[in-house]
């Protein structure tokens, strides 16, 4: 519970100060009522084609970022919804209605054509990487639901392109491997 209560307040601070860098000068929310993020001109549109489906584990949430925009080209071109426990809640029909209904809304407000899910290993959603009794096993149940997902995006929307993702956190950084 330590452990969490950190984490949140963290990601309070976070959200309540704006940081030096993040607009090229200071703009500390503490002093003034309101800040203004310039944003690029290229940035600046309507709609965008692409959908991004994560995980909220701040662990991945950087490379998460760099992996979308560098490695897939999005360059923040993209809508993001992220979830505890991401892909357990498209699978889950318990869930699945919430989820679906922020979906509908992205597909048909920004045109939505294609679908990213990023899953990961030793998701707290799932009950970490112990709760599956090896590794293997582990990637086998998050591929399978990972599979899943794109079945259930597939039925309910054909005309979509969903690719799969699921990260590996190691000492070397998060790997992403994708899922076919």
């Amino acid at each position: 519970m330590k452990y969490f209560s950190k984490i949140v307040c963290i990601f309070c601070l976070m959200t309540t100060v704006i940081y030096p860098g993040c607009s090229k000068k200071e703009l500390p929310l503490f002093k003034d009522s309101k800040a203004v993020i310039p944003i690029d001109k290229e940035v600046e549109r309507s709609d965008c084609d692409t959908l991004v489906f994560t995980c909220i584990d701040y662990r991945f949430a950087f490379a998460n970022q760099e992996f979308l925009n560098e490695k897939l080209g999005l360059n923040g071109n993209y809508d993001h919804i992220s979830v505890p426990g991401s892909i357990l809640n498209l699978v889950n029909p318990a869930t699945q209605d919430i989820v679906f209904s922020k979906v509908t809304g992205f597909i048909n407000f920004h045109l939505i054509k294609r679908v990213v899910i990023i899953g990961h290993r030793d998701c707290g959603g799932y009950g970490g990487s112990s709760a599956f009794g090896s590794k293997v096993a582990e990637l086998v149940y998050l591929s399978t639901d990972l599979k899943k997902a794109r079945q259930i995006l597939i039925e309910k929307y054909p005309t979509l392109e969903v690719d799969l993702y699921l990260e590996t956190l190691t000492r070397e950084g998060v790997h992403f491997d994708k899922v076919k």
